[in-house]
């Protein structure tokens, strides 16, 4: 329990937001600034957990600070500096937030506001105290936030590894198909042991733990997509929406395979065609041929005798369905090869294709 706890602390969070408190404090100090110590608790309350979130969080609170201001001379000039003014401005400040989507500003520039009413005057000097405290807190913040190391080569790794998980899935899904302990074919029916097959006892991909990897590489890539702000990120969170979208899929090839308790003669076309898919499963495989290969597979089950029975009608009808779904898998893919500009793949991997790659127009 202690060790998964140290786990999840950020040691350079930590060290961002404590060195940068008390050098905030430091700094409003050499400026002069009256309650120094609310420019470190501005930057701590500022450094969030990417660059994006940093910037976005800073810019509602310079709005907020202004609504503030106003909001605060309106009551403090109407009503006097007492505890039922400041309650006042309270009010309204925070509902006008709430209103304008700057909640996450409000307890930041109420505390602010506290430094009116208890010098209980509300001059320029003062208004720019107040400030010079928000700029020295929020700017130190944003220039710490500034140093976030690049998930790229963890991101990366992953990605390979999680891929390596899904061609296995595909050879797994094919093993399934050939692993049912009856055989229908030419209308007889028949049971083989496995052992004489050769297949043995399977287990198969747990597809539960492969989605919530894929789901944590995700999240990795949109912070990492929020923490690059002049990098463009759209391909690799495209491109891991695609794959996650293609294992749903496998999911539900897996579901009906399940549902043919035998071996059709149809069997072994389709798993040897899943083997195909999964072994030219690649990052740059634009599936073209695979589908070509799909469509002629196909036309040859057209060209067969219709089922001889219902039961052989039913496992084929859910062969062929397996058959549409292989088809949008690959369609996925070939869809998002399409869409996607060549220029993201190399200005996010950058080195890791040659300028003069060319993606696979075969499989």
């Amino acid at each position: 329990m202690k060790e998964k706890v140290i786990k999840h602390i950020n040691l350079l969070f930590l060290l961002k937001v404590s060195i940068g408190s008390a050098a905030a404090i430091l700094i409003a100090n050499q400026f002069g600034l009256l309650y120094s110590p609310s420019a470190g608790i501005i930057t701590l309350l500022t450094i969030q957990n990417t660059k994006k979130e940093t910037l976005t969080l800073a810019l509602k609170r310079f709005i907020a600070f202004a609504l503030a201001v106003i909001i605060s001379y309106l009551v403090f000039q109407g009503i006097g500096y007492t505890a039922v003014a400041f309650g006042g401005f309270v009010f309204l400040f925070v509902a006008l937030c709430l209103a304008l989507g700057l909640k996450e500003a409000i307890s930041m520039n109420a505390v602010l506001m506290t430094h009116f009413l208890i010098e209980k005057r509300m001059d320029v000097p003062l208004v720019f105290n107040e400030l010079g405290l928000l700029c020295v807190g929020m700017l130190l913040g944003i220039v710490l936030n500034l140093i976030m190391p690049s998930k790229r080569s963890r991101i990366r790794k992953n990605q390979l590894l999680i891929e390596e998980d899904i061609k296995e899935a595909l050879k797994s899904l094919a093993k399934l198909l050939r692993g049912k302990e009856a055989c229908l074919i030419q209308g007889d029916a028949a049971v083989y042991p496995r052992e004489e097959r050769g297949e043995g006892l399977w287990k198969g991909i747990d597809f539960n733990q492969l989605e919530v990897k894929l789901e944590g590489l995700l999240r990795s890539a949109y912070e990492e997509a929020d923490n690059t702000l002049l990098n463009d990120t759209k391909y690799l969170i495209s491109y891991l929406e695609m794959r996650k979208l293609q294992l749903s899929v496998l999911k539900d090839i897996k579901s009906n395979i399940k549902e043919i308790p035998v071996i059709l003669k149809q069997t072994y076309p389709v798993a040897e065609f899943i083997d195909k898919i999964a072994e030219s499963f690649h990052e740059l495989n634009n599936t073209k041929g695979l589908l070509e290969d799909l469509e002629e597979l196909k036309e040859h089950y057209r060209k067969e005798e219709l089922p001889q029975t219902r039961e052989e009608f039913e496992y084929r009808a859910t062969l062929f369905q397996i058959l549409k779904e292989l088809e949008y898998f690959l369609w996925i893919k070939r869809n998002f090869i399409i869409e996607i500009k060549r220029k993201n793949i190399q200005s996010y991997w950058n080195d890791e294709y040659d300028k003069d790659i060319k993606i696979n127009d075969k499989h």
